[in-house]
């Protein structure tokens, strides 16, 4: 199973339906018994004021380390990268751990 982006709506809807358990940084997905090791992430949906993308980051999921190591900084719901801001969806990168 592949990396997955769970977005914070997602993930709390999921939660109130039952269908995760989180435990710390694992989450397990109840009717397929599948855990992931989950880290705060952010997934790149624009950039702000429609400018064009000059570092090929939209659509792409970055967690935090990535985004440290990018030397970004990430605030709300946005992210700025050298002089670009990004509007950014926040979530978790979710993992998959072996069965």
């Amino acid at each position: 199973m592949a990396r997955l982006f769970i977005s914070v709506e997602r993930l709390e809807a999921w939660s109130a339906e039952n269908r995760v358990l989180v435990e710390g940084p694992r989450m397990t997905l109840t009717e397929l018994g599948r855990v992931f090791e989950i880290r705060p992430a952010v997934h790149f949906l624009s950039v702000a004021g429609g400018d064009v993308d000059p570092h090929g980051l939209l659509g792409l999921v970055k967690d935090e380390a990535e985004l440290a190591t990018m030397g970004a900084d990430h605030m709300a719901g946005s992210v700025i990268y050298v002089d670009t801001a990004y509007d950014v969806q926040n979530g978790f990168l979710g993992i998959p751990l072996p069965p």
